[in-house]
């Protein structure tokens, strides 16, 4: 495998920054915004969830903390690999409720309408396009029962930063980007409530977290940014910015250690999480 392709973790589907090892590391890093977010979520005990996008399972413990013994979790992922890695957690973890696994697409849900309490949906949409967004949606309010909820997580990217480098870089390399799906699609955290609006989605509303992480770093906080300077160095490599753009963003790339020992150095990212209820009627 390349370097271009290590510094992306892509996975057997060609999603980027999606593989185990980088995902890990995500959730590890910011651990306990990421539980913040989920407990925000509402999720009750002795529900039946779906994990729509479940990656490798790290939002599983907890969520399965928060179901209890009488609740339930699909988790349902497009990746052959994430979903092995989650089956070997049910074999190898004792959850506090059961936990099943399988394959397959959120754009398609193998589930009878109304069959689930709730839908949860973590760092997936960034995936999809305007218009997936909309059947993605449309699929989570189908197999939730009414009055289920439909909970999304999503980042907008155009909050990143990682002072004291300038901000304008990376508002350029984004810029660049703007037809990539996925880096467009990671920009939209903020805006999918009208998704769920336009869903017919009731009570919507929107929890927004920021995570700011400054020295001294731990380890795995070093080793989750540097896998980000890295992902945008080789994306910056594809893009066309100016000339001293490149050279910075190729310094970046192969010493990223240069801007995250900076003793000023502070690193930030925003995600929303989007909250829905399907109506009774």
């Amino acid at each position: 495998m390349s370097n271009a392709s290590n510094s992306e973790h892509i996975t057997s589907t060609g999603h980027k920054l999606s593989a185990r090892g980088h995902l890990d590391v995500h959730y590890i890093a910011l651990k306990d915004e990421y539980d913040a977010t989920l407990r925000a979520a509402g999720i009750q005990p002795g529900w039946s969830v779906l994990d729509a996008g479940a990656g490798n399972g790290v939002f599983l413990p907890l969520m399965a903390e928060l179901l209890g013994v009488d609740g339930h979790i699909d988790a349902y992922d497009l990746a052959e690999e994430n979903v092995e890695a989650i089956q070997d957690l049910i074999a190898s973890q004792r959850f506090a409720c059961p936990v099943s696994a399988r394959i397959g697409d959120i754009l398609a849900l193998p589930y009878e309408r109304g069959t689930f309490d709730a839908v949860w949906s973590a760092n997936v949409v960034q995936y999809l396009s305007d218009q997936e967004l909309t059947r993605a949606i449309a699929e989570f309010c189908r197999v939730v029962k009414p009055g289920g909820l439909v909970a999304v997580k999503e980042v907008d990217i155009s909050v990143w930063q990682y002072q004291p480098q300038d901000p304008k870089l990376i508002w350029r390399l984004l810029d660049a980007l703007s037809d990539d799906v996925q880096m467009s699609g990671a920009m939209r955290g903020t805006r999918v409530p009208a998704w769920f609006r336009a869903a017919g989605l009731e009570r919507v509303t929107a929890i927004t977290t920021l995570a700011e992480r400054r020295q001294p770093l731990r380890p795995v906080e070093r080793e989750y940014i540097r896998n980000n300077l890295e992902f945008l160095s080789g994306l910056a490599r594809t893009c066309d910015l100016p000339e001293a753009d490149h050279d910075q963003w190729k310094a970046i790339g192969e010493e990223p250690e240069g801007l995250i020992s900076d003793p000023d150095f502070c690193y930030r990212e925003m995600w929303v999480l989007s909250l829905g209820i399907l109506p009774n009627c």
